[in-house]
């Protein structure tokens, strides 16, 4: 494998798909275990020799290679100016990130219990039912989960009620932060390819996930 420098003067930033990748599952990997790492610090770092030795936990040219094949998949990506965690209270910001995650602003954040933490857009009725029922989809897909991916090898982890033209009304898709999971429920087209759900997934492991 061919070896790669380091840019210097640059910050590393993870994008929404790899704020994604990292709290789709909860099956440990290398990649996923780096970008939970980055999701739980204060700022965006450097990237240097140093940060990328200790990020990866491996030696230089292995991390290097790495963190490049981490930019190519569009996971990470380097930039010219720190970043810092949101500094916004969860339950202030948390109406505002979901209403920014879907073209309808329907969006609802829910525990594993079946209770949500936030809505936009979905009256309370409305929300404590769509809730109850991502916990019973959870439920579902943890008993199934090894056919679905083994046997079957489907790769994909949200469940949806879908149209005729096999478009999605409503999506649940599972959020694993530390050893608890949440599920966003949302109705219509999902924008989970917006810096705000980076934002909320950067706050949640910030405020549930000290324990992975």
């Amino acid at each position: 494998m061919s070896s790669f420098s380091l840019n210097s003067n640059l910050y590393i930033n993870i994008t929404p798909r790899g704020a994604y990748y990292a709290v789709q599952d909860n099956a440990s990997d290398v990649t996923r275990s780096i970008l939970l790492k980055l999701l739980m610090m204060d700022d965006s770092p450097e990237l240097t020799d140093n940060s990328v030795i200790e990020l990866c936990e491996m030696e230089l040219e292995d991390a290097s290679n790495l963190i490049h094949r981490m930019q190519t998949l569009g996971l990470i990506s380097g930039q010219q100016e720190i970043e810092t965690a949101p500094e916004k209270n969860l339950e202030d910001a948390l109406e505002e990130l979901l209403g920014a995650l879907s073209d309808s602003k329907k969006v609802l954040l829910a525990e594993h219990s079946g209770l949500y933490l936030g809505a936009s857009g979905f009256p309370h009725e409305a929300a404590e039912e769509l809730a109850a029922i991502s916990a019973n989809l959870s439920e579902v897909y943890q008993r199934h989960k090894r056919l679905l991916h083994g046997n079957l090898r489907f790769n994909q982890h949200a469940w949806g009620l879908i149209d005729a033209a096999g478009n999605s009304e409503v999506g649940f898709w599972p959020l694993y932060i530390g050893f608890n999971q949440f599920a966003l429920v949302i109705h219509g087209m999902p924008q989970l390819n917006r810096p705000a759900f980076k934002q909320l997934v950067w706050s949640l492991m910030r405020r549930y996930g000290a324990t992975t």
